[in-house]
């Protein structure tokens, strides 16, 4: 029994002093934190004197939150801004997918028009996406636990009813996290203050230090998207086209080496089939009869 708890704490030093060698030899990881809105955008504008824009809030937990991770060995941290700038949504999954981000995070804060609601909820594209799914919930759970906050839960798109651009469009397991609701007075005075700031992103932290450290992650294989396709064409078409306008949603160009119609025209990026035949039929609904799925095999 003694020689056996002898072995037991040996093992455990080994283990300790290991892990923490493996880890040093792991990857570097990248981690890009997306503060929300900025520069003409604000976000949730507030309306109460003395407090602060969705645009501010959102940076600063983002910068404090960077500053714990960055602190992390073999962690690097890429912010999409550091000061009040606007940034499209484009140009936000750019810099995550050039910058081949490990995670991506986006912070927001939200609100609503019944003044009474308030919590956190953190948003996912699928919850067929194991990774995004297991930090989100990971997520949320250091919001209704250790920072005392009420959580909302985990959303995805078919939960929603809608895509978020920056969740569906990057590469990587990537969350959006609503930190609370400006529109609740509480809430609002919570998050413009310094401590409620700082319990916000060590929640995050917390959260994001425990899953990275893991010794197996879930994988997460974004490489096959399905599209919708709604014209090609032998020569560049103008982007004012009837048809582009008729169906309300952005029209991407693919330009293919080979064949006749080397310019195609799609919309939406799903990545299971059932989803990619509900934008489909709604395509359809538009009068474009004559769409059809595509699959699409991205580089990573």
């Amino acid at each position: 029994m003694f020689k056996a708890y002898i072995k037991l704490c040996i093992w455990g030093i080994i283990t300790s002093v290991t892990f923490g060698l493996s880890w040093a030899q792991r990857k570097e990881i990248v981690i890009v934190l997306d503060p929300g809105h900025g520069g003409k955008d604000p976000g949730k504008d507030t309306k109460t004197p003395g407090m602060k824009h969705e645009k501010d809030i959102n940076l600063k937990v983002a910068l404090k939150l960077g500053k714990y991770l960055s602190d992390l060995q073999g962690v690097r941290v890429i912010y999409t801004r550091t000061e009040d700038v606007f940034i499209s949504l484009e140009d936000r999954v750019y810099i995550a997918n050039t910058n081949k981000a490990d995670y991506f995070i986006s912070l927001h804060c939200n609100s609503n028009p019944n003044k009474k609601v308030f919590g956190t909820k953190t948003h996912i594209h699928s919850h067929y996406f194991k990774t995004s799914r297991e930090l989100a919930l990971r997520i949320e759970k250091e919001f209704a636990t250790r920072a005392g906050r009420t959580s909302g839960g985990v959303q995805s798109a078919y939960d929603r009813g809608e895509n978020l651009y920056v969740v569906q469009y990057t590469n990587m397991p990537s969350v959006l996290i609503e930190m609370g609701f400006l529109s609740n007075p509480k809430e609002e005075k919570f998050l413009n203050s310094e401590r409620g700031q700082d319990i916000i992103a060590s929640a995050i932290f917390r959260a994001v230090r425990d899953f990275i450290h893991r010794e197996e992650i879930p994988t997460e294989d974004r490489s096959t998207v399905y599209r919708v396709q709604v014209k090609a064409s032998v020569a560049p078409l103008d982007g004012g086209d009837k048809i582009f306008s008729s169906l309300g949603m952005k029209v991407e160009e693919i330009q293919v080496d080979s064949g006749v119609f080397r310019y195609k025209y799609v919309v939406g990026r799903e990545y299971d089939r059932s989803s990619a035949q509900k934008l489909l039929e709604k395509v359809h609904k538009k009068g474009i009869k004559d769409a059809f799925i595509i699959e699409v095999k991205e580089k990573q």
